[in-house]
This record gives C-alpha cells, sequence and structure tokens, in this order.
C-alpha cells in the first residue's frame, strides 16, 4: 500500500436495503486494517476501494473480525440489524 494520511477519512457504503442511511468514514487506519483481509483474497487496491465508494458496513466487520467469507459477511449484517451495533 502506499503511504496514506491515516488522518484521512476512507468512504463506507450506506445501507442499501436502507436508503435512508448515508454513506459514511472510518478513518484511513481502520480501512488499512480490514484491506489486509481483503488483500490475502482479493487484488483490487485500496484506492480502488475507495473509488467504488469504500466497504459495506457488513463488509468492514467481517474484515475486522478476520473472516472474509459469505457466511461471515452475513453474519455481521445479521449483528447490525438485530442489535444496531456488533458485539
Amino acid at each position: 500500500m502506499k503511504d496514506t494520511d491515516d488522518t484521512q477519512p476512507f468512504p463506507i457504503q450506506g445501507e442499501l436495503r436502507n436508503r435512508r442511511q448515508p454513506a459514511s468514514f472510518v478513518p484511513n487506519w481502520l480501512a488499512e486494517l480490514a484491506y489486509r483481509e481483503y488483500a490475502s483474497r482479493h487484488d483490487q487496491s485500496f484506492a480502488r476501494i475507495a473509488e467504488r465508494g469504500g466497504f459495506s458496513r457488513a463488509e468492514l466487520v467481517a474484515l475486522i473480525r478476520g473472516d472474509y467469507s459469505n457466511d461471515s459477511i452475513k453474519q455481521a449484517q445479521k449483528d447490525l440489524d438485530e442489535k444496531g451495533r456488533v458485539q
């Protein structure tokens, strides 16, 4: 990864099922942690992910948990839906 300013905001996609929930941002350092897991499976660059709108909220949670699988993303979304937060 190129040297990036870790205080810059990194985009997080808005909830697709709930258009009222807008996109948001996390610090670059947090997105970079998630990207390490993502990059172990995909070749899309960190910059390209940002250009396409960033990770979804559920993707971000799954990546930070260290399990970027369909089941993990579904579980993260379930956690977000049920509790409004992740534990």
